[in-house]
């Protein structure tokens, strides 16, 4: 089966997915970091305001609880090899599905950058690390002290195998310290303690690459097999026989005035074709995993804004989304007491836009509790 779409109605698919269109609601905050594969992690205020931008009546410290106490969401290294936060429950799915992709580049930048020798060079010091956090949540500096190593390159070399053993299911993150805004710290512990009813033994790689290509396009249909390989960071050689292996899961998308081919989920098919476009603002933080969910983002980015928004050193902007479209960028610091909010606009905003936007902000002072000061 096939079907043809509007470059329109495969953003409004995506975008409603992701629970911009229409917030969820509150009770359903969790289930959301899950519906849209992991809110990126890169930095404290971000990921709050990622989760906000889709949540009905958020509070900031919904995201710290289900971390640090219920435990229902967990933090570590996933997709491209970047720290996101993702439901504890499917903790063997992601880690089973991207090992493969991120231990190869793994092993291939720091064997050929000369950090170790060969690929499995670190394994026997897996042991002393996990003993030193045998019943501890501890930071770099102290799990450097526990350890006892001494050196230059002691902490840089033992922050680098703590993120290689995350890699391997071994290690993730606990409660970091700072407010719920701001990490100061970052702390470290054994999965096997912190979120003791994960088995990575439950799910086979094979199966859990292939799940994750079906909730992917749940989320972020239509879509195509470089956008996957894209947003996990693996190869397209490794994932173009998963999508051949699920075939029959499937629905061919044709993206109108777009070349290549597109899939949904097959049980996504007429949820696609029916999809609703409506008016609606939100004010995305960097690294948005909305922004970073396609490889191609003319469906919701004018290529003559790429520049303004994927900036130099791997950086990326805040960005207004308006009307299913990103019209702009976005800053926010902190200036002694009082934060100031400012709008780079892409093009001029209409009078109702701008009325739009001017109601998230003031919906984000509700959240946040800050002191915002708007500039335009």
């Amino acid at each position: 089966m096939s079907i043809e779409v509007s470059l329109e109605q495969a953003a409004y698919f995506t975008l409603s997915r992701h629970h911009l269109v229409e917030r969820a609601p509150r009770e359903r905050a969790a289930e959301v970091v899950g519906d849209i594969m992991g809110l990126n992690a890169q930095g404290a205020l971000n990921y709050q305001l990622s989760l906000w931008n889709r949540v009905e009546d958020l509070e900031p410290t919904v995201i710290t609880q289900a971390m640090n106490e219920g435990r229902s969401l967990v933090r570590s290294w996933f997709m491209r090899d970047t720290v996101h936060i993702i439901p504890s429950v499917d903790y063997s799915l992601f880690r089973r599905g991207l090992e493969e992709s991120l231990m190869r580049e793994w092993n291939r930048w720091t064997v050929r950058t000369g950090r170790k020798e060969s690929p499995g060079s670190w394994e026997p010091l897996y042991p002393q690390v996990l003993k030193a956090l045998d019943g501890e949540a501890l930071t770099i500096n102290q799990l450097l002290e526990e350890v006892g190593w001494e050196g230059e390159d002691a902490k840089p070399n033992l922050h680098r195998l703590v993120r290689e053993m995350s890699h391997r299911g071994l290690i993730c993150n606990a409660a970091p310290i700072g407010p719920w805004y701001h990490s100061t710290k970052h702390r470290f512990t054994r999965v096997d303690q912190w979120i003791p009813e994960v088995d990575l033994r439950s799910v086979s790689p094979t199966d859990a690459i292939s799940e994750l290509v079906i909730r992917y396009l749940r989320g972020y249909g239509p879509a195509s097999v470089t956008d996957f390989s894209y947003w996990t960071g693996a190869r397209v050689t490794d994932v173009k026989p998963v999508f051949e292996r699920i075939s029959e899961r499937l629905t061919e998308v044709s993206i109108v005035g777009q070349r290549g081919l597109y899939y949904v989920s097959a049980e996504d098919g007429r949820a696609l074709e029916d999809v609703q476009l409506e008016s609606f603002t939100r004010l995305l933080p960097p690294f948005d995993a909305l922004i970073m969910g396609h490889r191609d983002k003319k469906r919701f980015i004018d290529p003559t804004d790429r520049g303004d928004i994927f900036l130099p050193r791997g950086g990326i902007a805040a960005t207004v989304l308006v009307n299913g479209r990103v019209k702009g960028t976005w800053k926010i610091n902190k200036v002694r007491k009082e934060w100031e909010l400012s709008l780079q606009p892409s093009q001029v905003l209409s009078s109702e836009e701008a009325e739009m936007i001017e109601g998230e902000i003031e919906q984000m002072r509700e959240f946040t509790g800050f002191e915002i000061l708007a500039k335009c």
